[in-house]
């Protein structure tokens, strides 16, 4: 019994540890995001006229807009997006050895929600741009917007934004609330 609870304990510990980590390697830093939207296409909604929040986006240097890029995303969206769709994925995406000594190795998601509604919406646009209901030009001037948006918010408190995604499903409402934030470079 001892040793059960022993065991339960150091697992918690563990998990815990684990998390403060986590945590404490994030940038707690605000990050504001700036809207792009025109009406002009169907893929891309209108701002809504609601309170716009703000994430504060660091300026990507060229170090770290210099990770491998997916060729299909050169292809699809050009050079200059590649490298912000490499960056997003190398933040949100991370590696861990779940025990110290297995060679098993997860992969893990931080902010899952925002994440995946990013691979959505690129997906959407790609769509979109296939059945050509919007122009290519506003589609990468909105998915560019997404990803620094994304970027920016893996080191903002963005609860509220992660709850309001859960609620929406479309992918044209989810672009409008991406749209809501202002993003300021710094």
């Amino acid at each position: 019994m001892q040793i059960r609870m022993a065991l339960i304990l150091t697992i918690i510990l563990l998990v815990v540890g684990l998390k403060a980590q986590e945590v404490a390697s994030l940038n707690s830093e605000k990050i504001m995001l700036y809207a792009i939207a025109t009406a002009e296409d169907e893929c891309v909604p209108e701002l809504a006229k609601e309170e716009a929040h703000s994430f504060t986006l660091y300026g990507a240097n060229k170090e770290k807009l210099s990770l491998p890029m997916r060729e299909s995303m050169k292809n699809n969206w050009g050079v200059e997006i590649a490298r912000y769709y490499a960056l997003f994925e190398s933040v949100y995406v991370y590696e861990e050895q779940p025990v110290e000594g297995d060679p098993n190795v997860v992969v893990r998601i931080r902010k899952p929600r925002i994440y995946k509604s990013i691979k959505g919406i690129e997906s959407y646009l790609r769509k979109e741009l296939r059945k050509e209901n919007c122009s290519l030009e506003n589609a990468r001037e909105q998915i560019e917007q997404i990803l620094k948006i994304g970027i920016a918010a893996i080191s903002e408190d963005s609860d509220w934004f992660e709850k309001e995604l859960k609620t929406i499903k479309d992918k044209k409402e989810q672009i409008a609330l991406y749209n809501k934030i202002v993003l300021k470079t710094i």
